[in-house]
């Protein structure tokens, strides 16, 4: 598929990484060389349009990947996600003008090995974590996602990563618009993905680095590209 685009949702303040984010953006900070923001830009073709949602500590992170990508084509959105009852799934449909063609989206804290494929089908990116009630999970069945739980305790042994495929762009947006239900006290991107079960969710199974935690972060130091992924602990 050549007419879609990528979206990086990098406007949160990283709260659960206390003083690491204090004076710059969660998606910068540093991995083996480059900032995080680089390994999730570098894993997507040259001609891929990126649209980045930003908010905490806009200016230097727009300015820094404007500056580290001069040939890529990219769009800024600003959100307010630091603002109460917001989150990801509300920074997301700040971007809907931007996207309204198929599109990848991606936290700024998900690392992952594997290829990221095109939205020529919905997908859910996931990974198996040993306890899936602080995430987003998903039921899977003959690789088809067939229920999604957020943020509740379940049998489900997938985590969602932040990372899917939206093939299916206008029924996706007609469902996060239509539903402002808070999980965890935001609107989650799990709004509108819920939608695509019904015109068919592939379950895509990732190697998952987090650098969304203290701890995870530590661990991706440690592991990222070739130690243990990241498992929920």
């Amino acid at each position: 598929m050549e007419d879609y685009k990528f979206c990086i949702l990098a406007g949160g303040i990283g709260s659960r990484m206390s003083n690491f984010t204090k004076y710059f953006n969660k998606a910068m900070l540093p991995l083996h060389g480059k900032p995080v923001i680089n390994h999730i830009i570098d894993k997507f073709p040259e001609e891929t349009e990126i649209v980045i949602s930003t908010g905490y500590l806009a200016d230097p992170l727009r300015e820094f990947i404007t500056t580290s990508f001069p040939e890529r084509k990219l769009s800024f959105v600003a959100d307010r996600t630091t603002e109460s009852g917001k989150g990801p799934g509300y920074g997301l449909l700040q971007c809907k003008d931007f996207l309204q063609c198929p599109f990848v989206l991606s936290a700024a804290d998900t690392l992952v090995l594997e290829p990221v494929p095109p939205p020529n089908v919905n997908w859910f990116g996931l990974a198996k974590v040993i306890d899936t009630k602080r995430f987003c999970s998903a039921r899977v069945s003959q690789g088809m996602i067939t229920r999604i739980d957020d943020k509740v305790k379940t049998d489900n042994e997938y985590a969602f990563i932040g990372l899917a495929g939206v093939k299916d762009f206008d029924t996706f947006w007609r469902s996060l618009e239509s539903n402002q239900d808070l999980i965890g006290g935001e609107i989650q991107i799990s709004n509108g993905l819920e939608s695509l079960i019904r015109k068919g969710l592939h379950a895509k199974i990732f190697t998952w680095f987090d650098v969304g935690t203290q701890s995870s972060y530590t661990q991706a130091l440690k592991n990222f590209p070739s130690g243990s992924s990241y498992q929920g602990e």
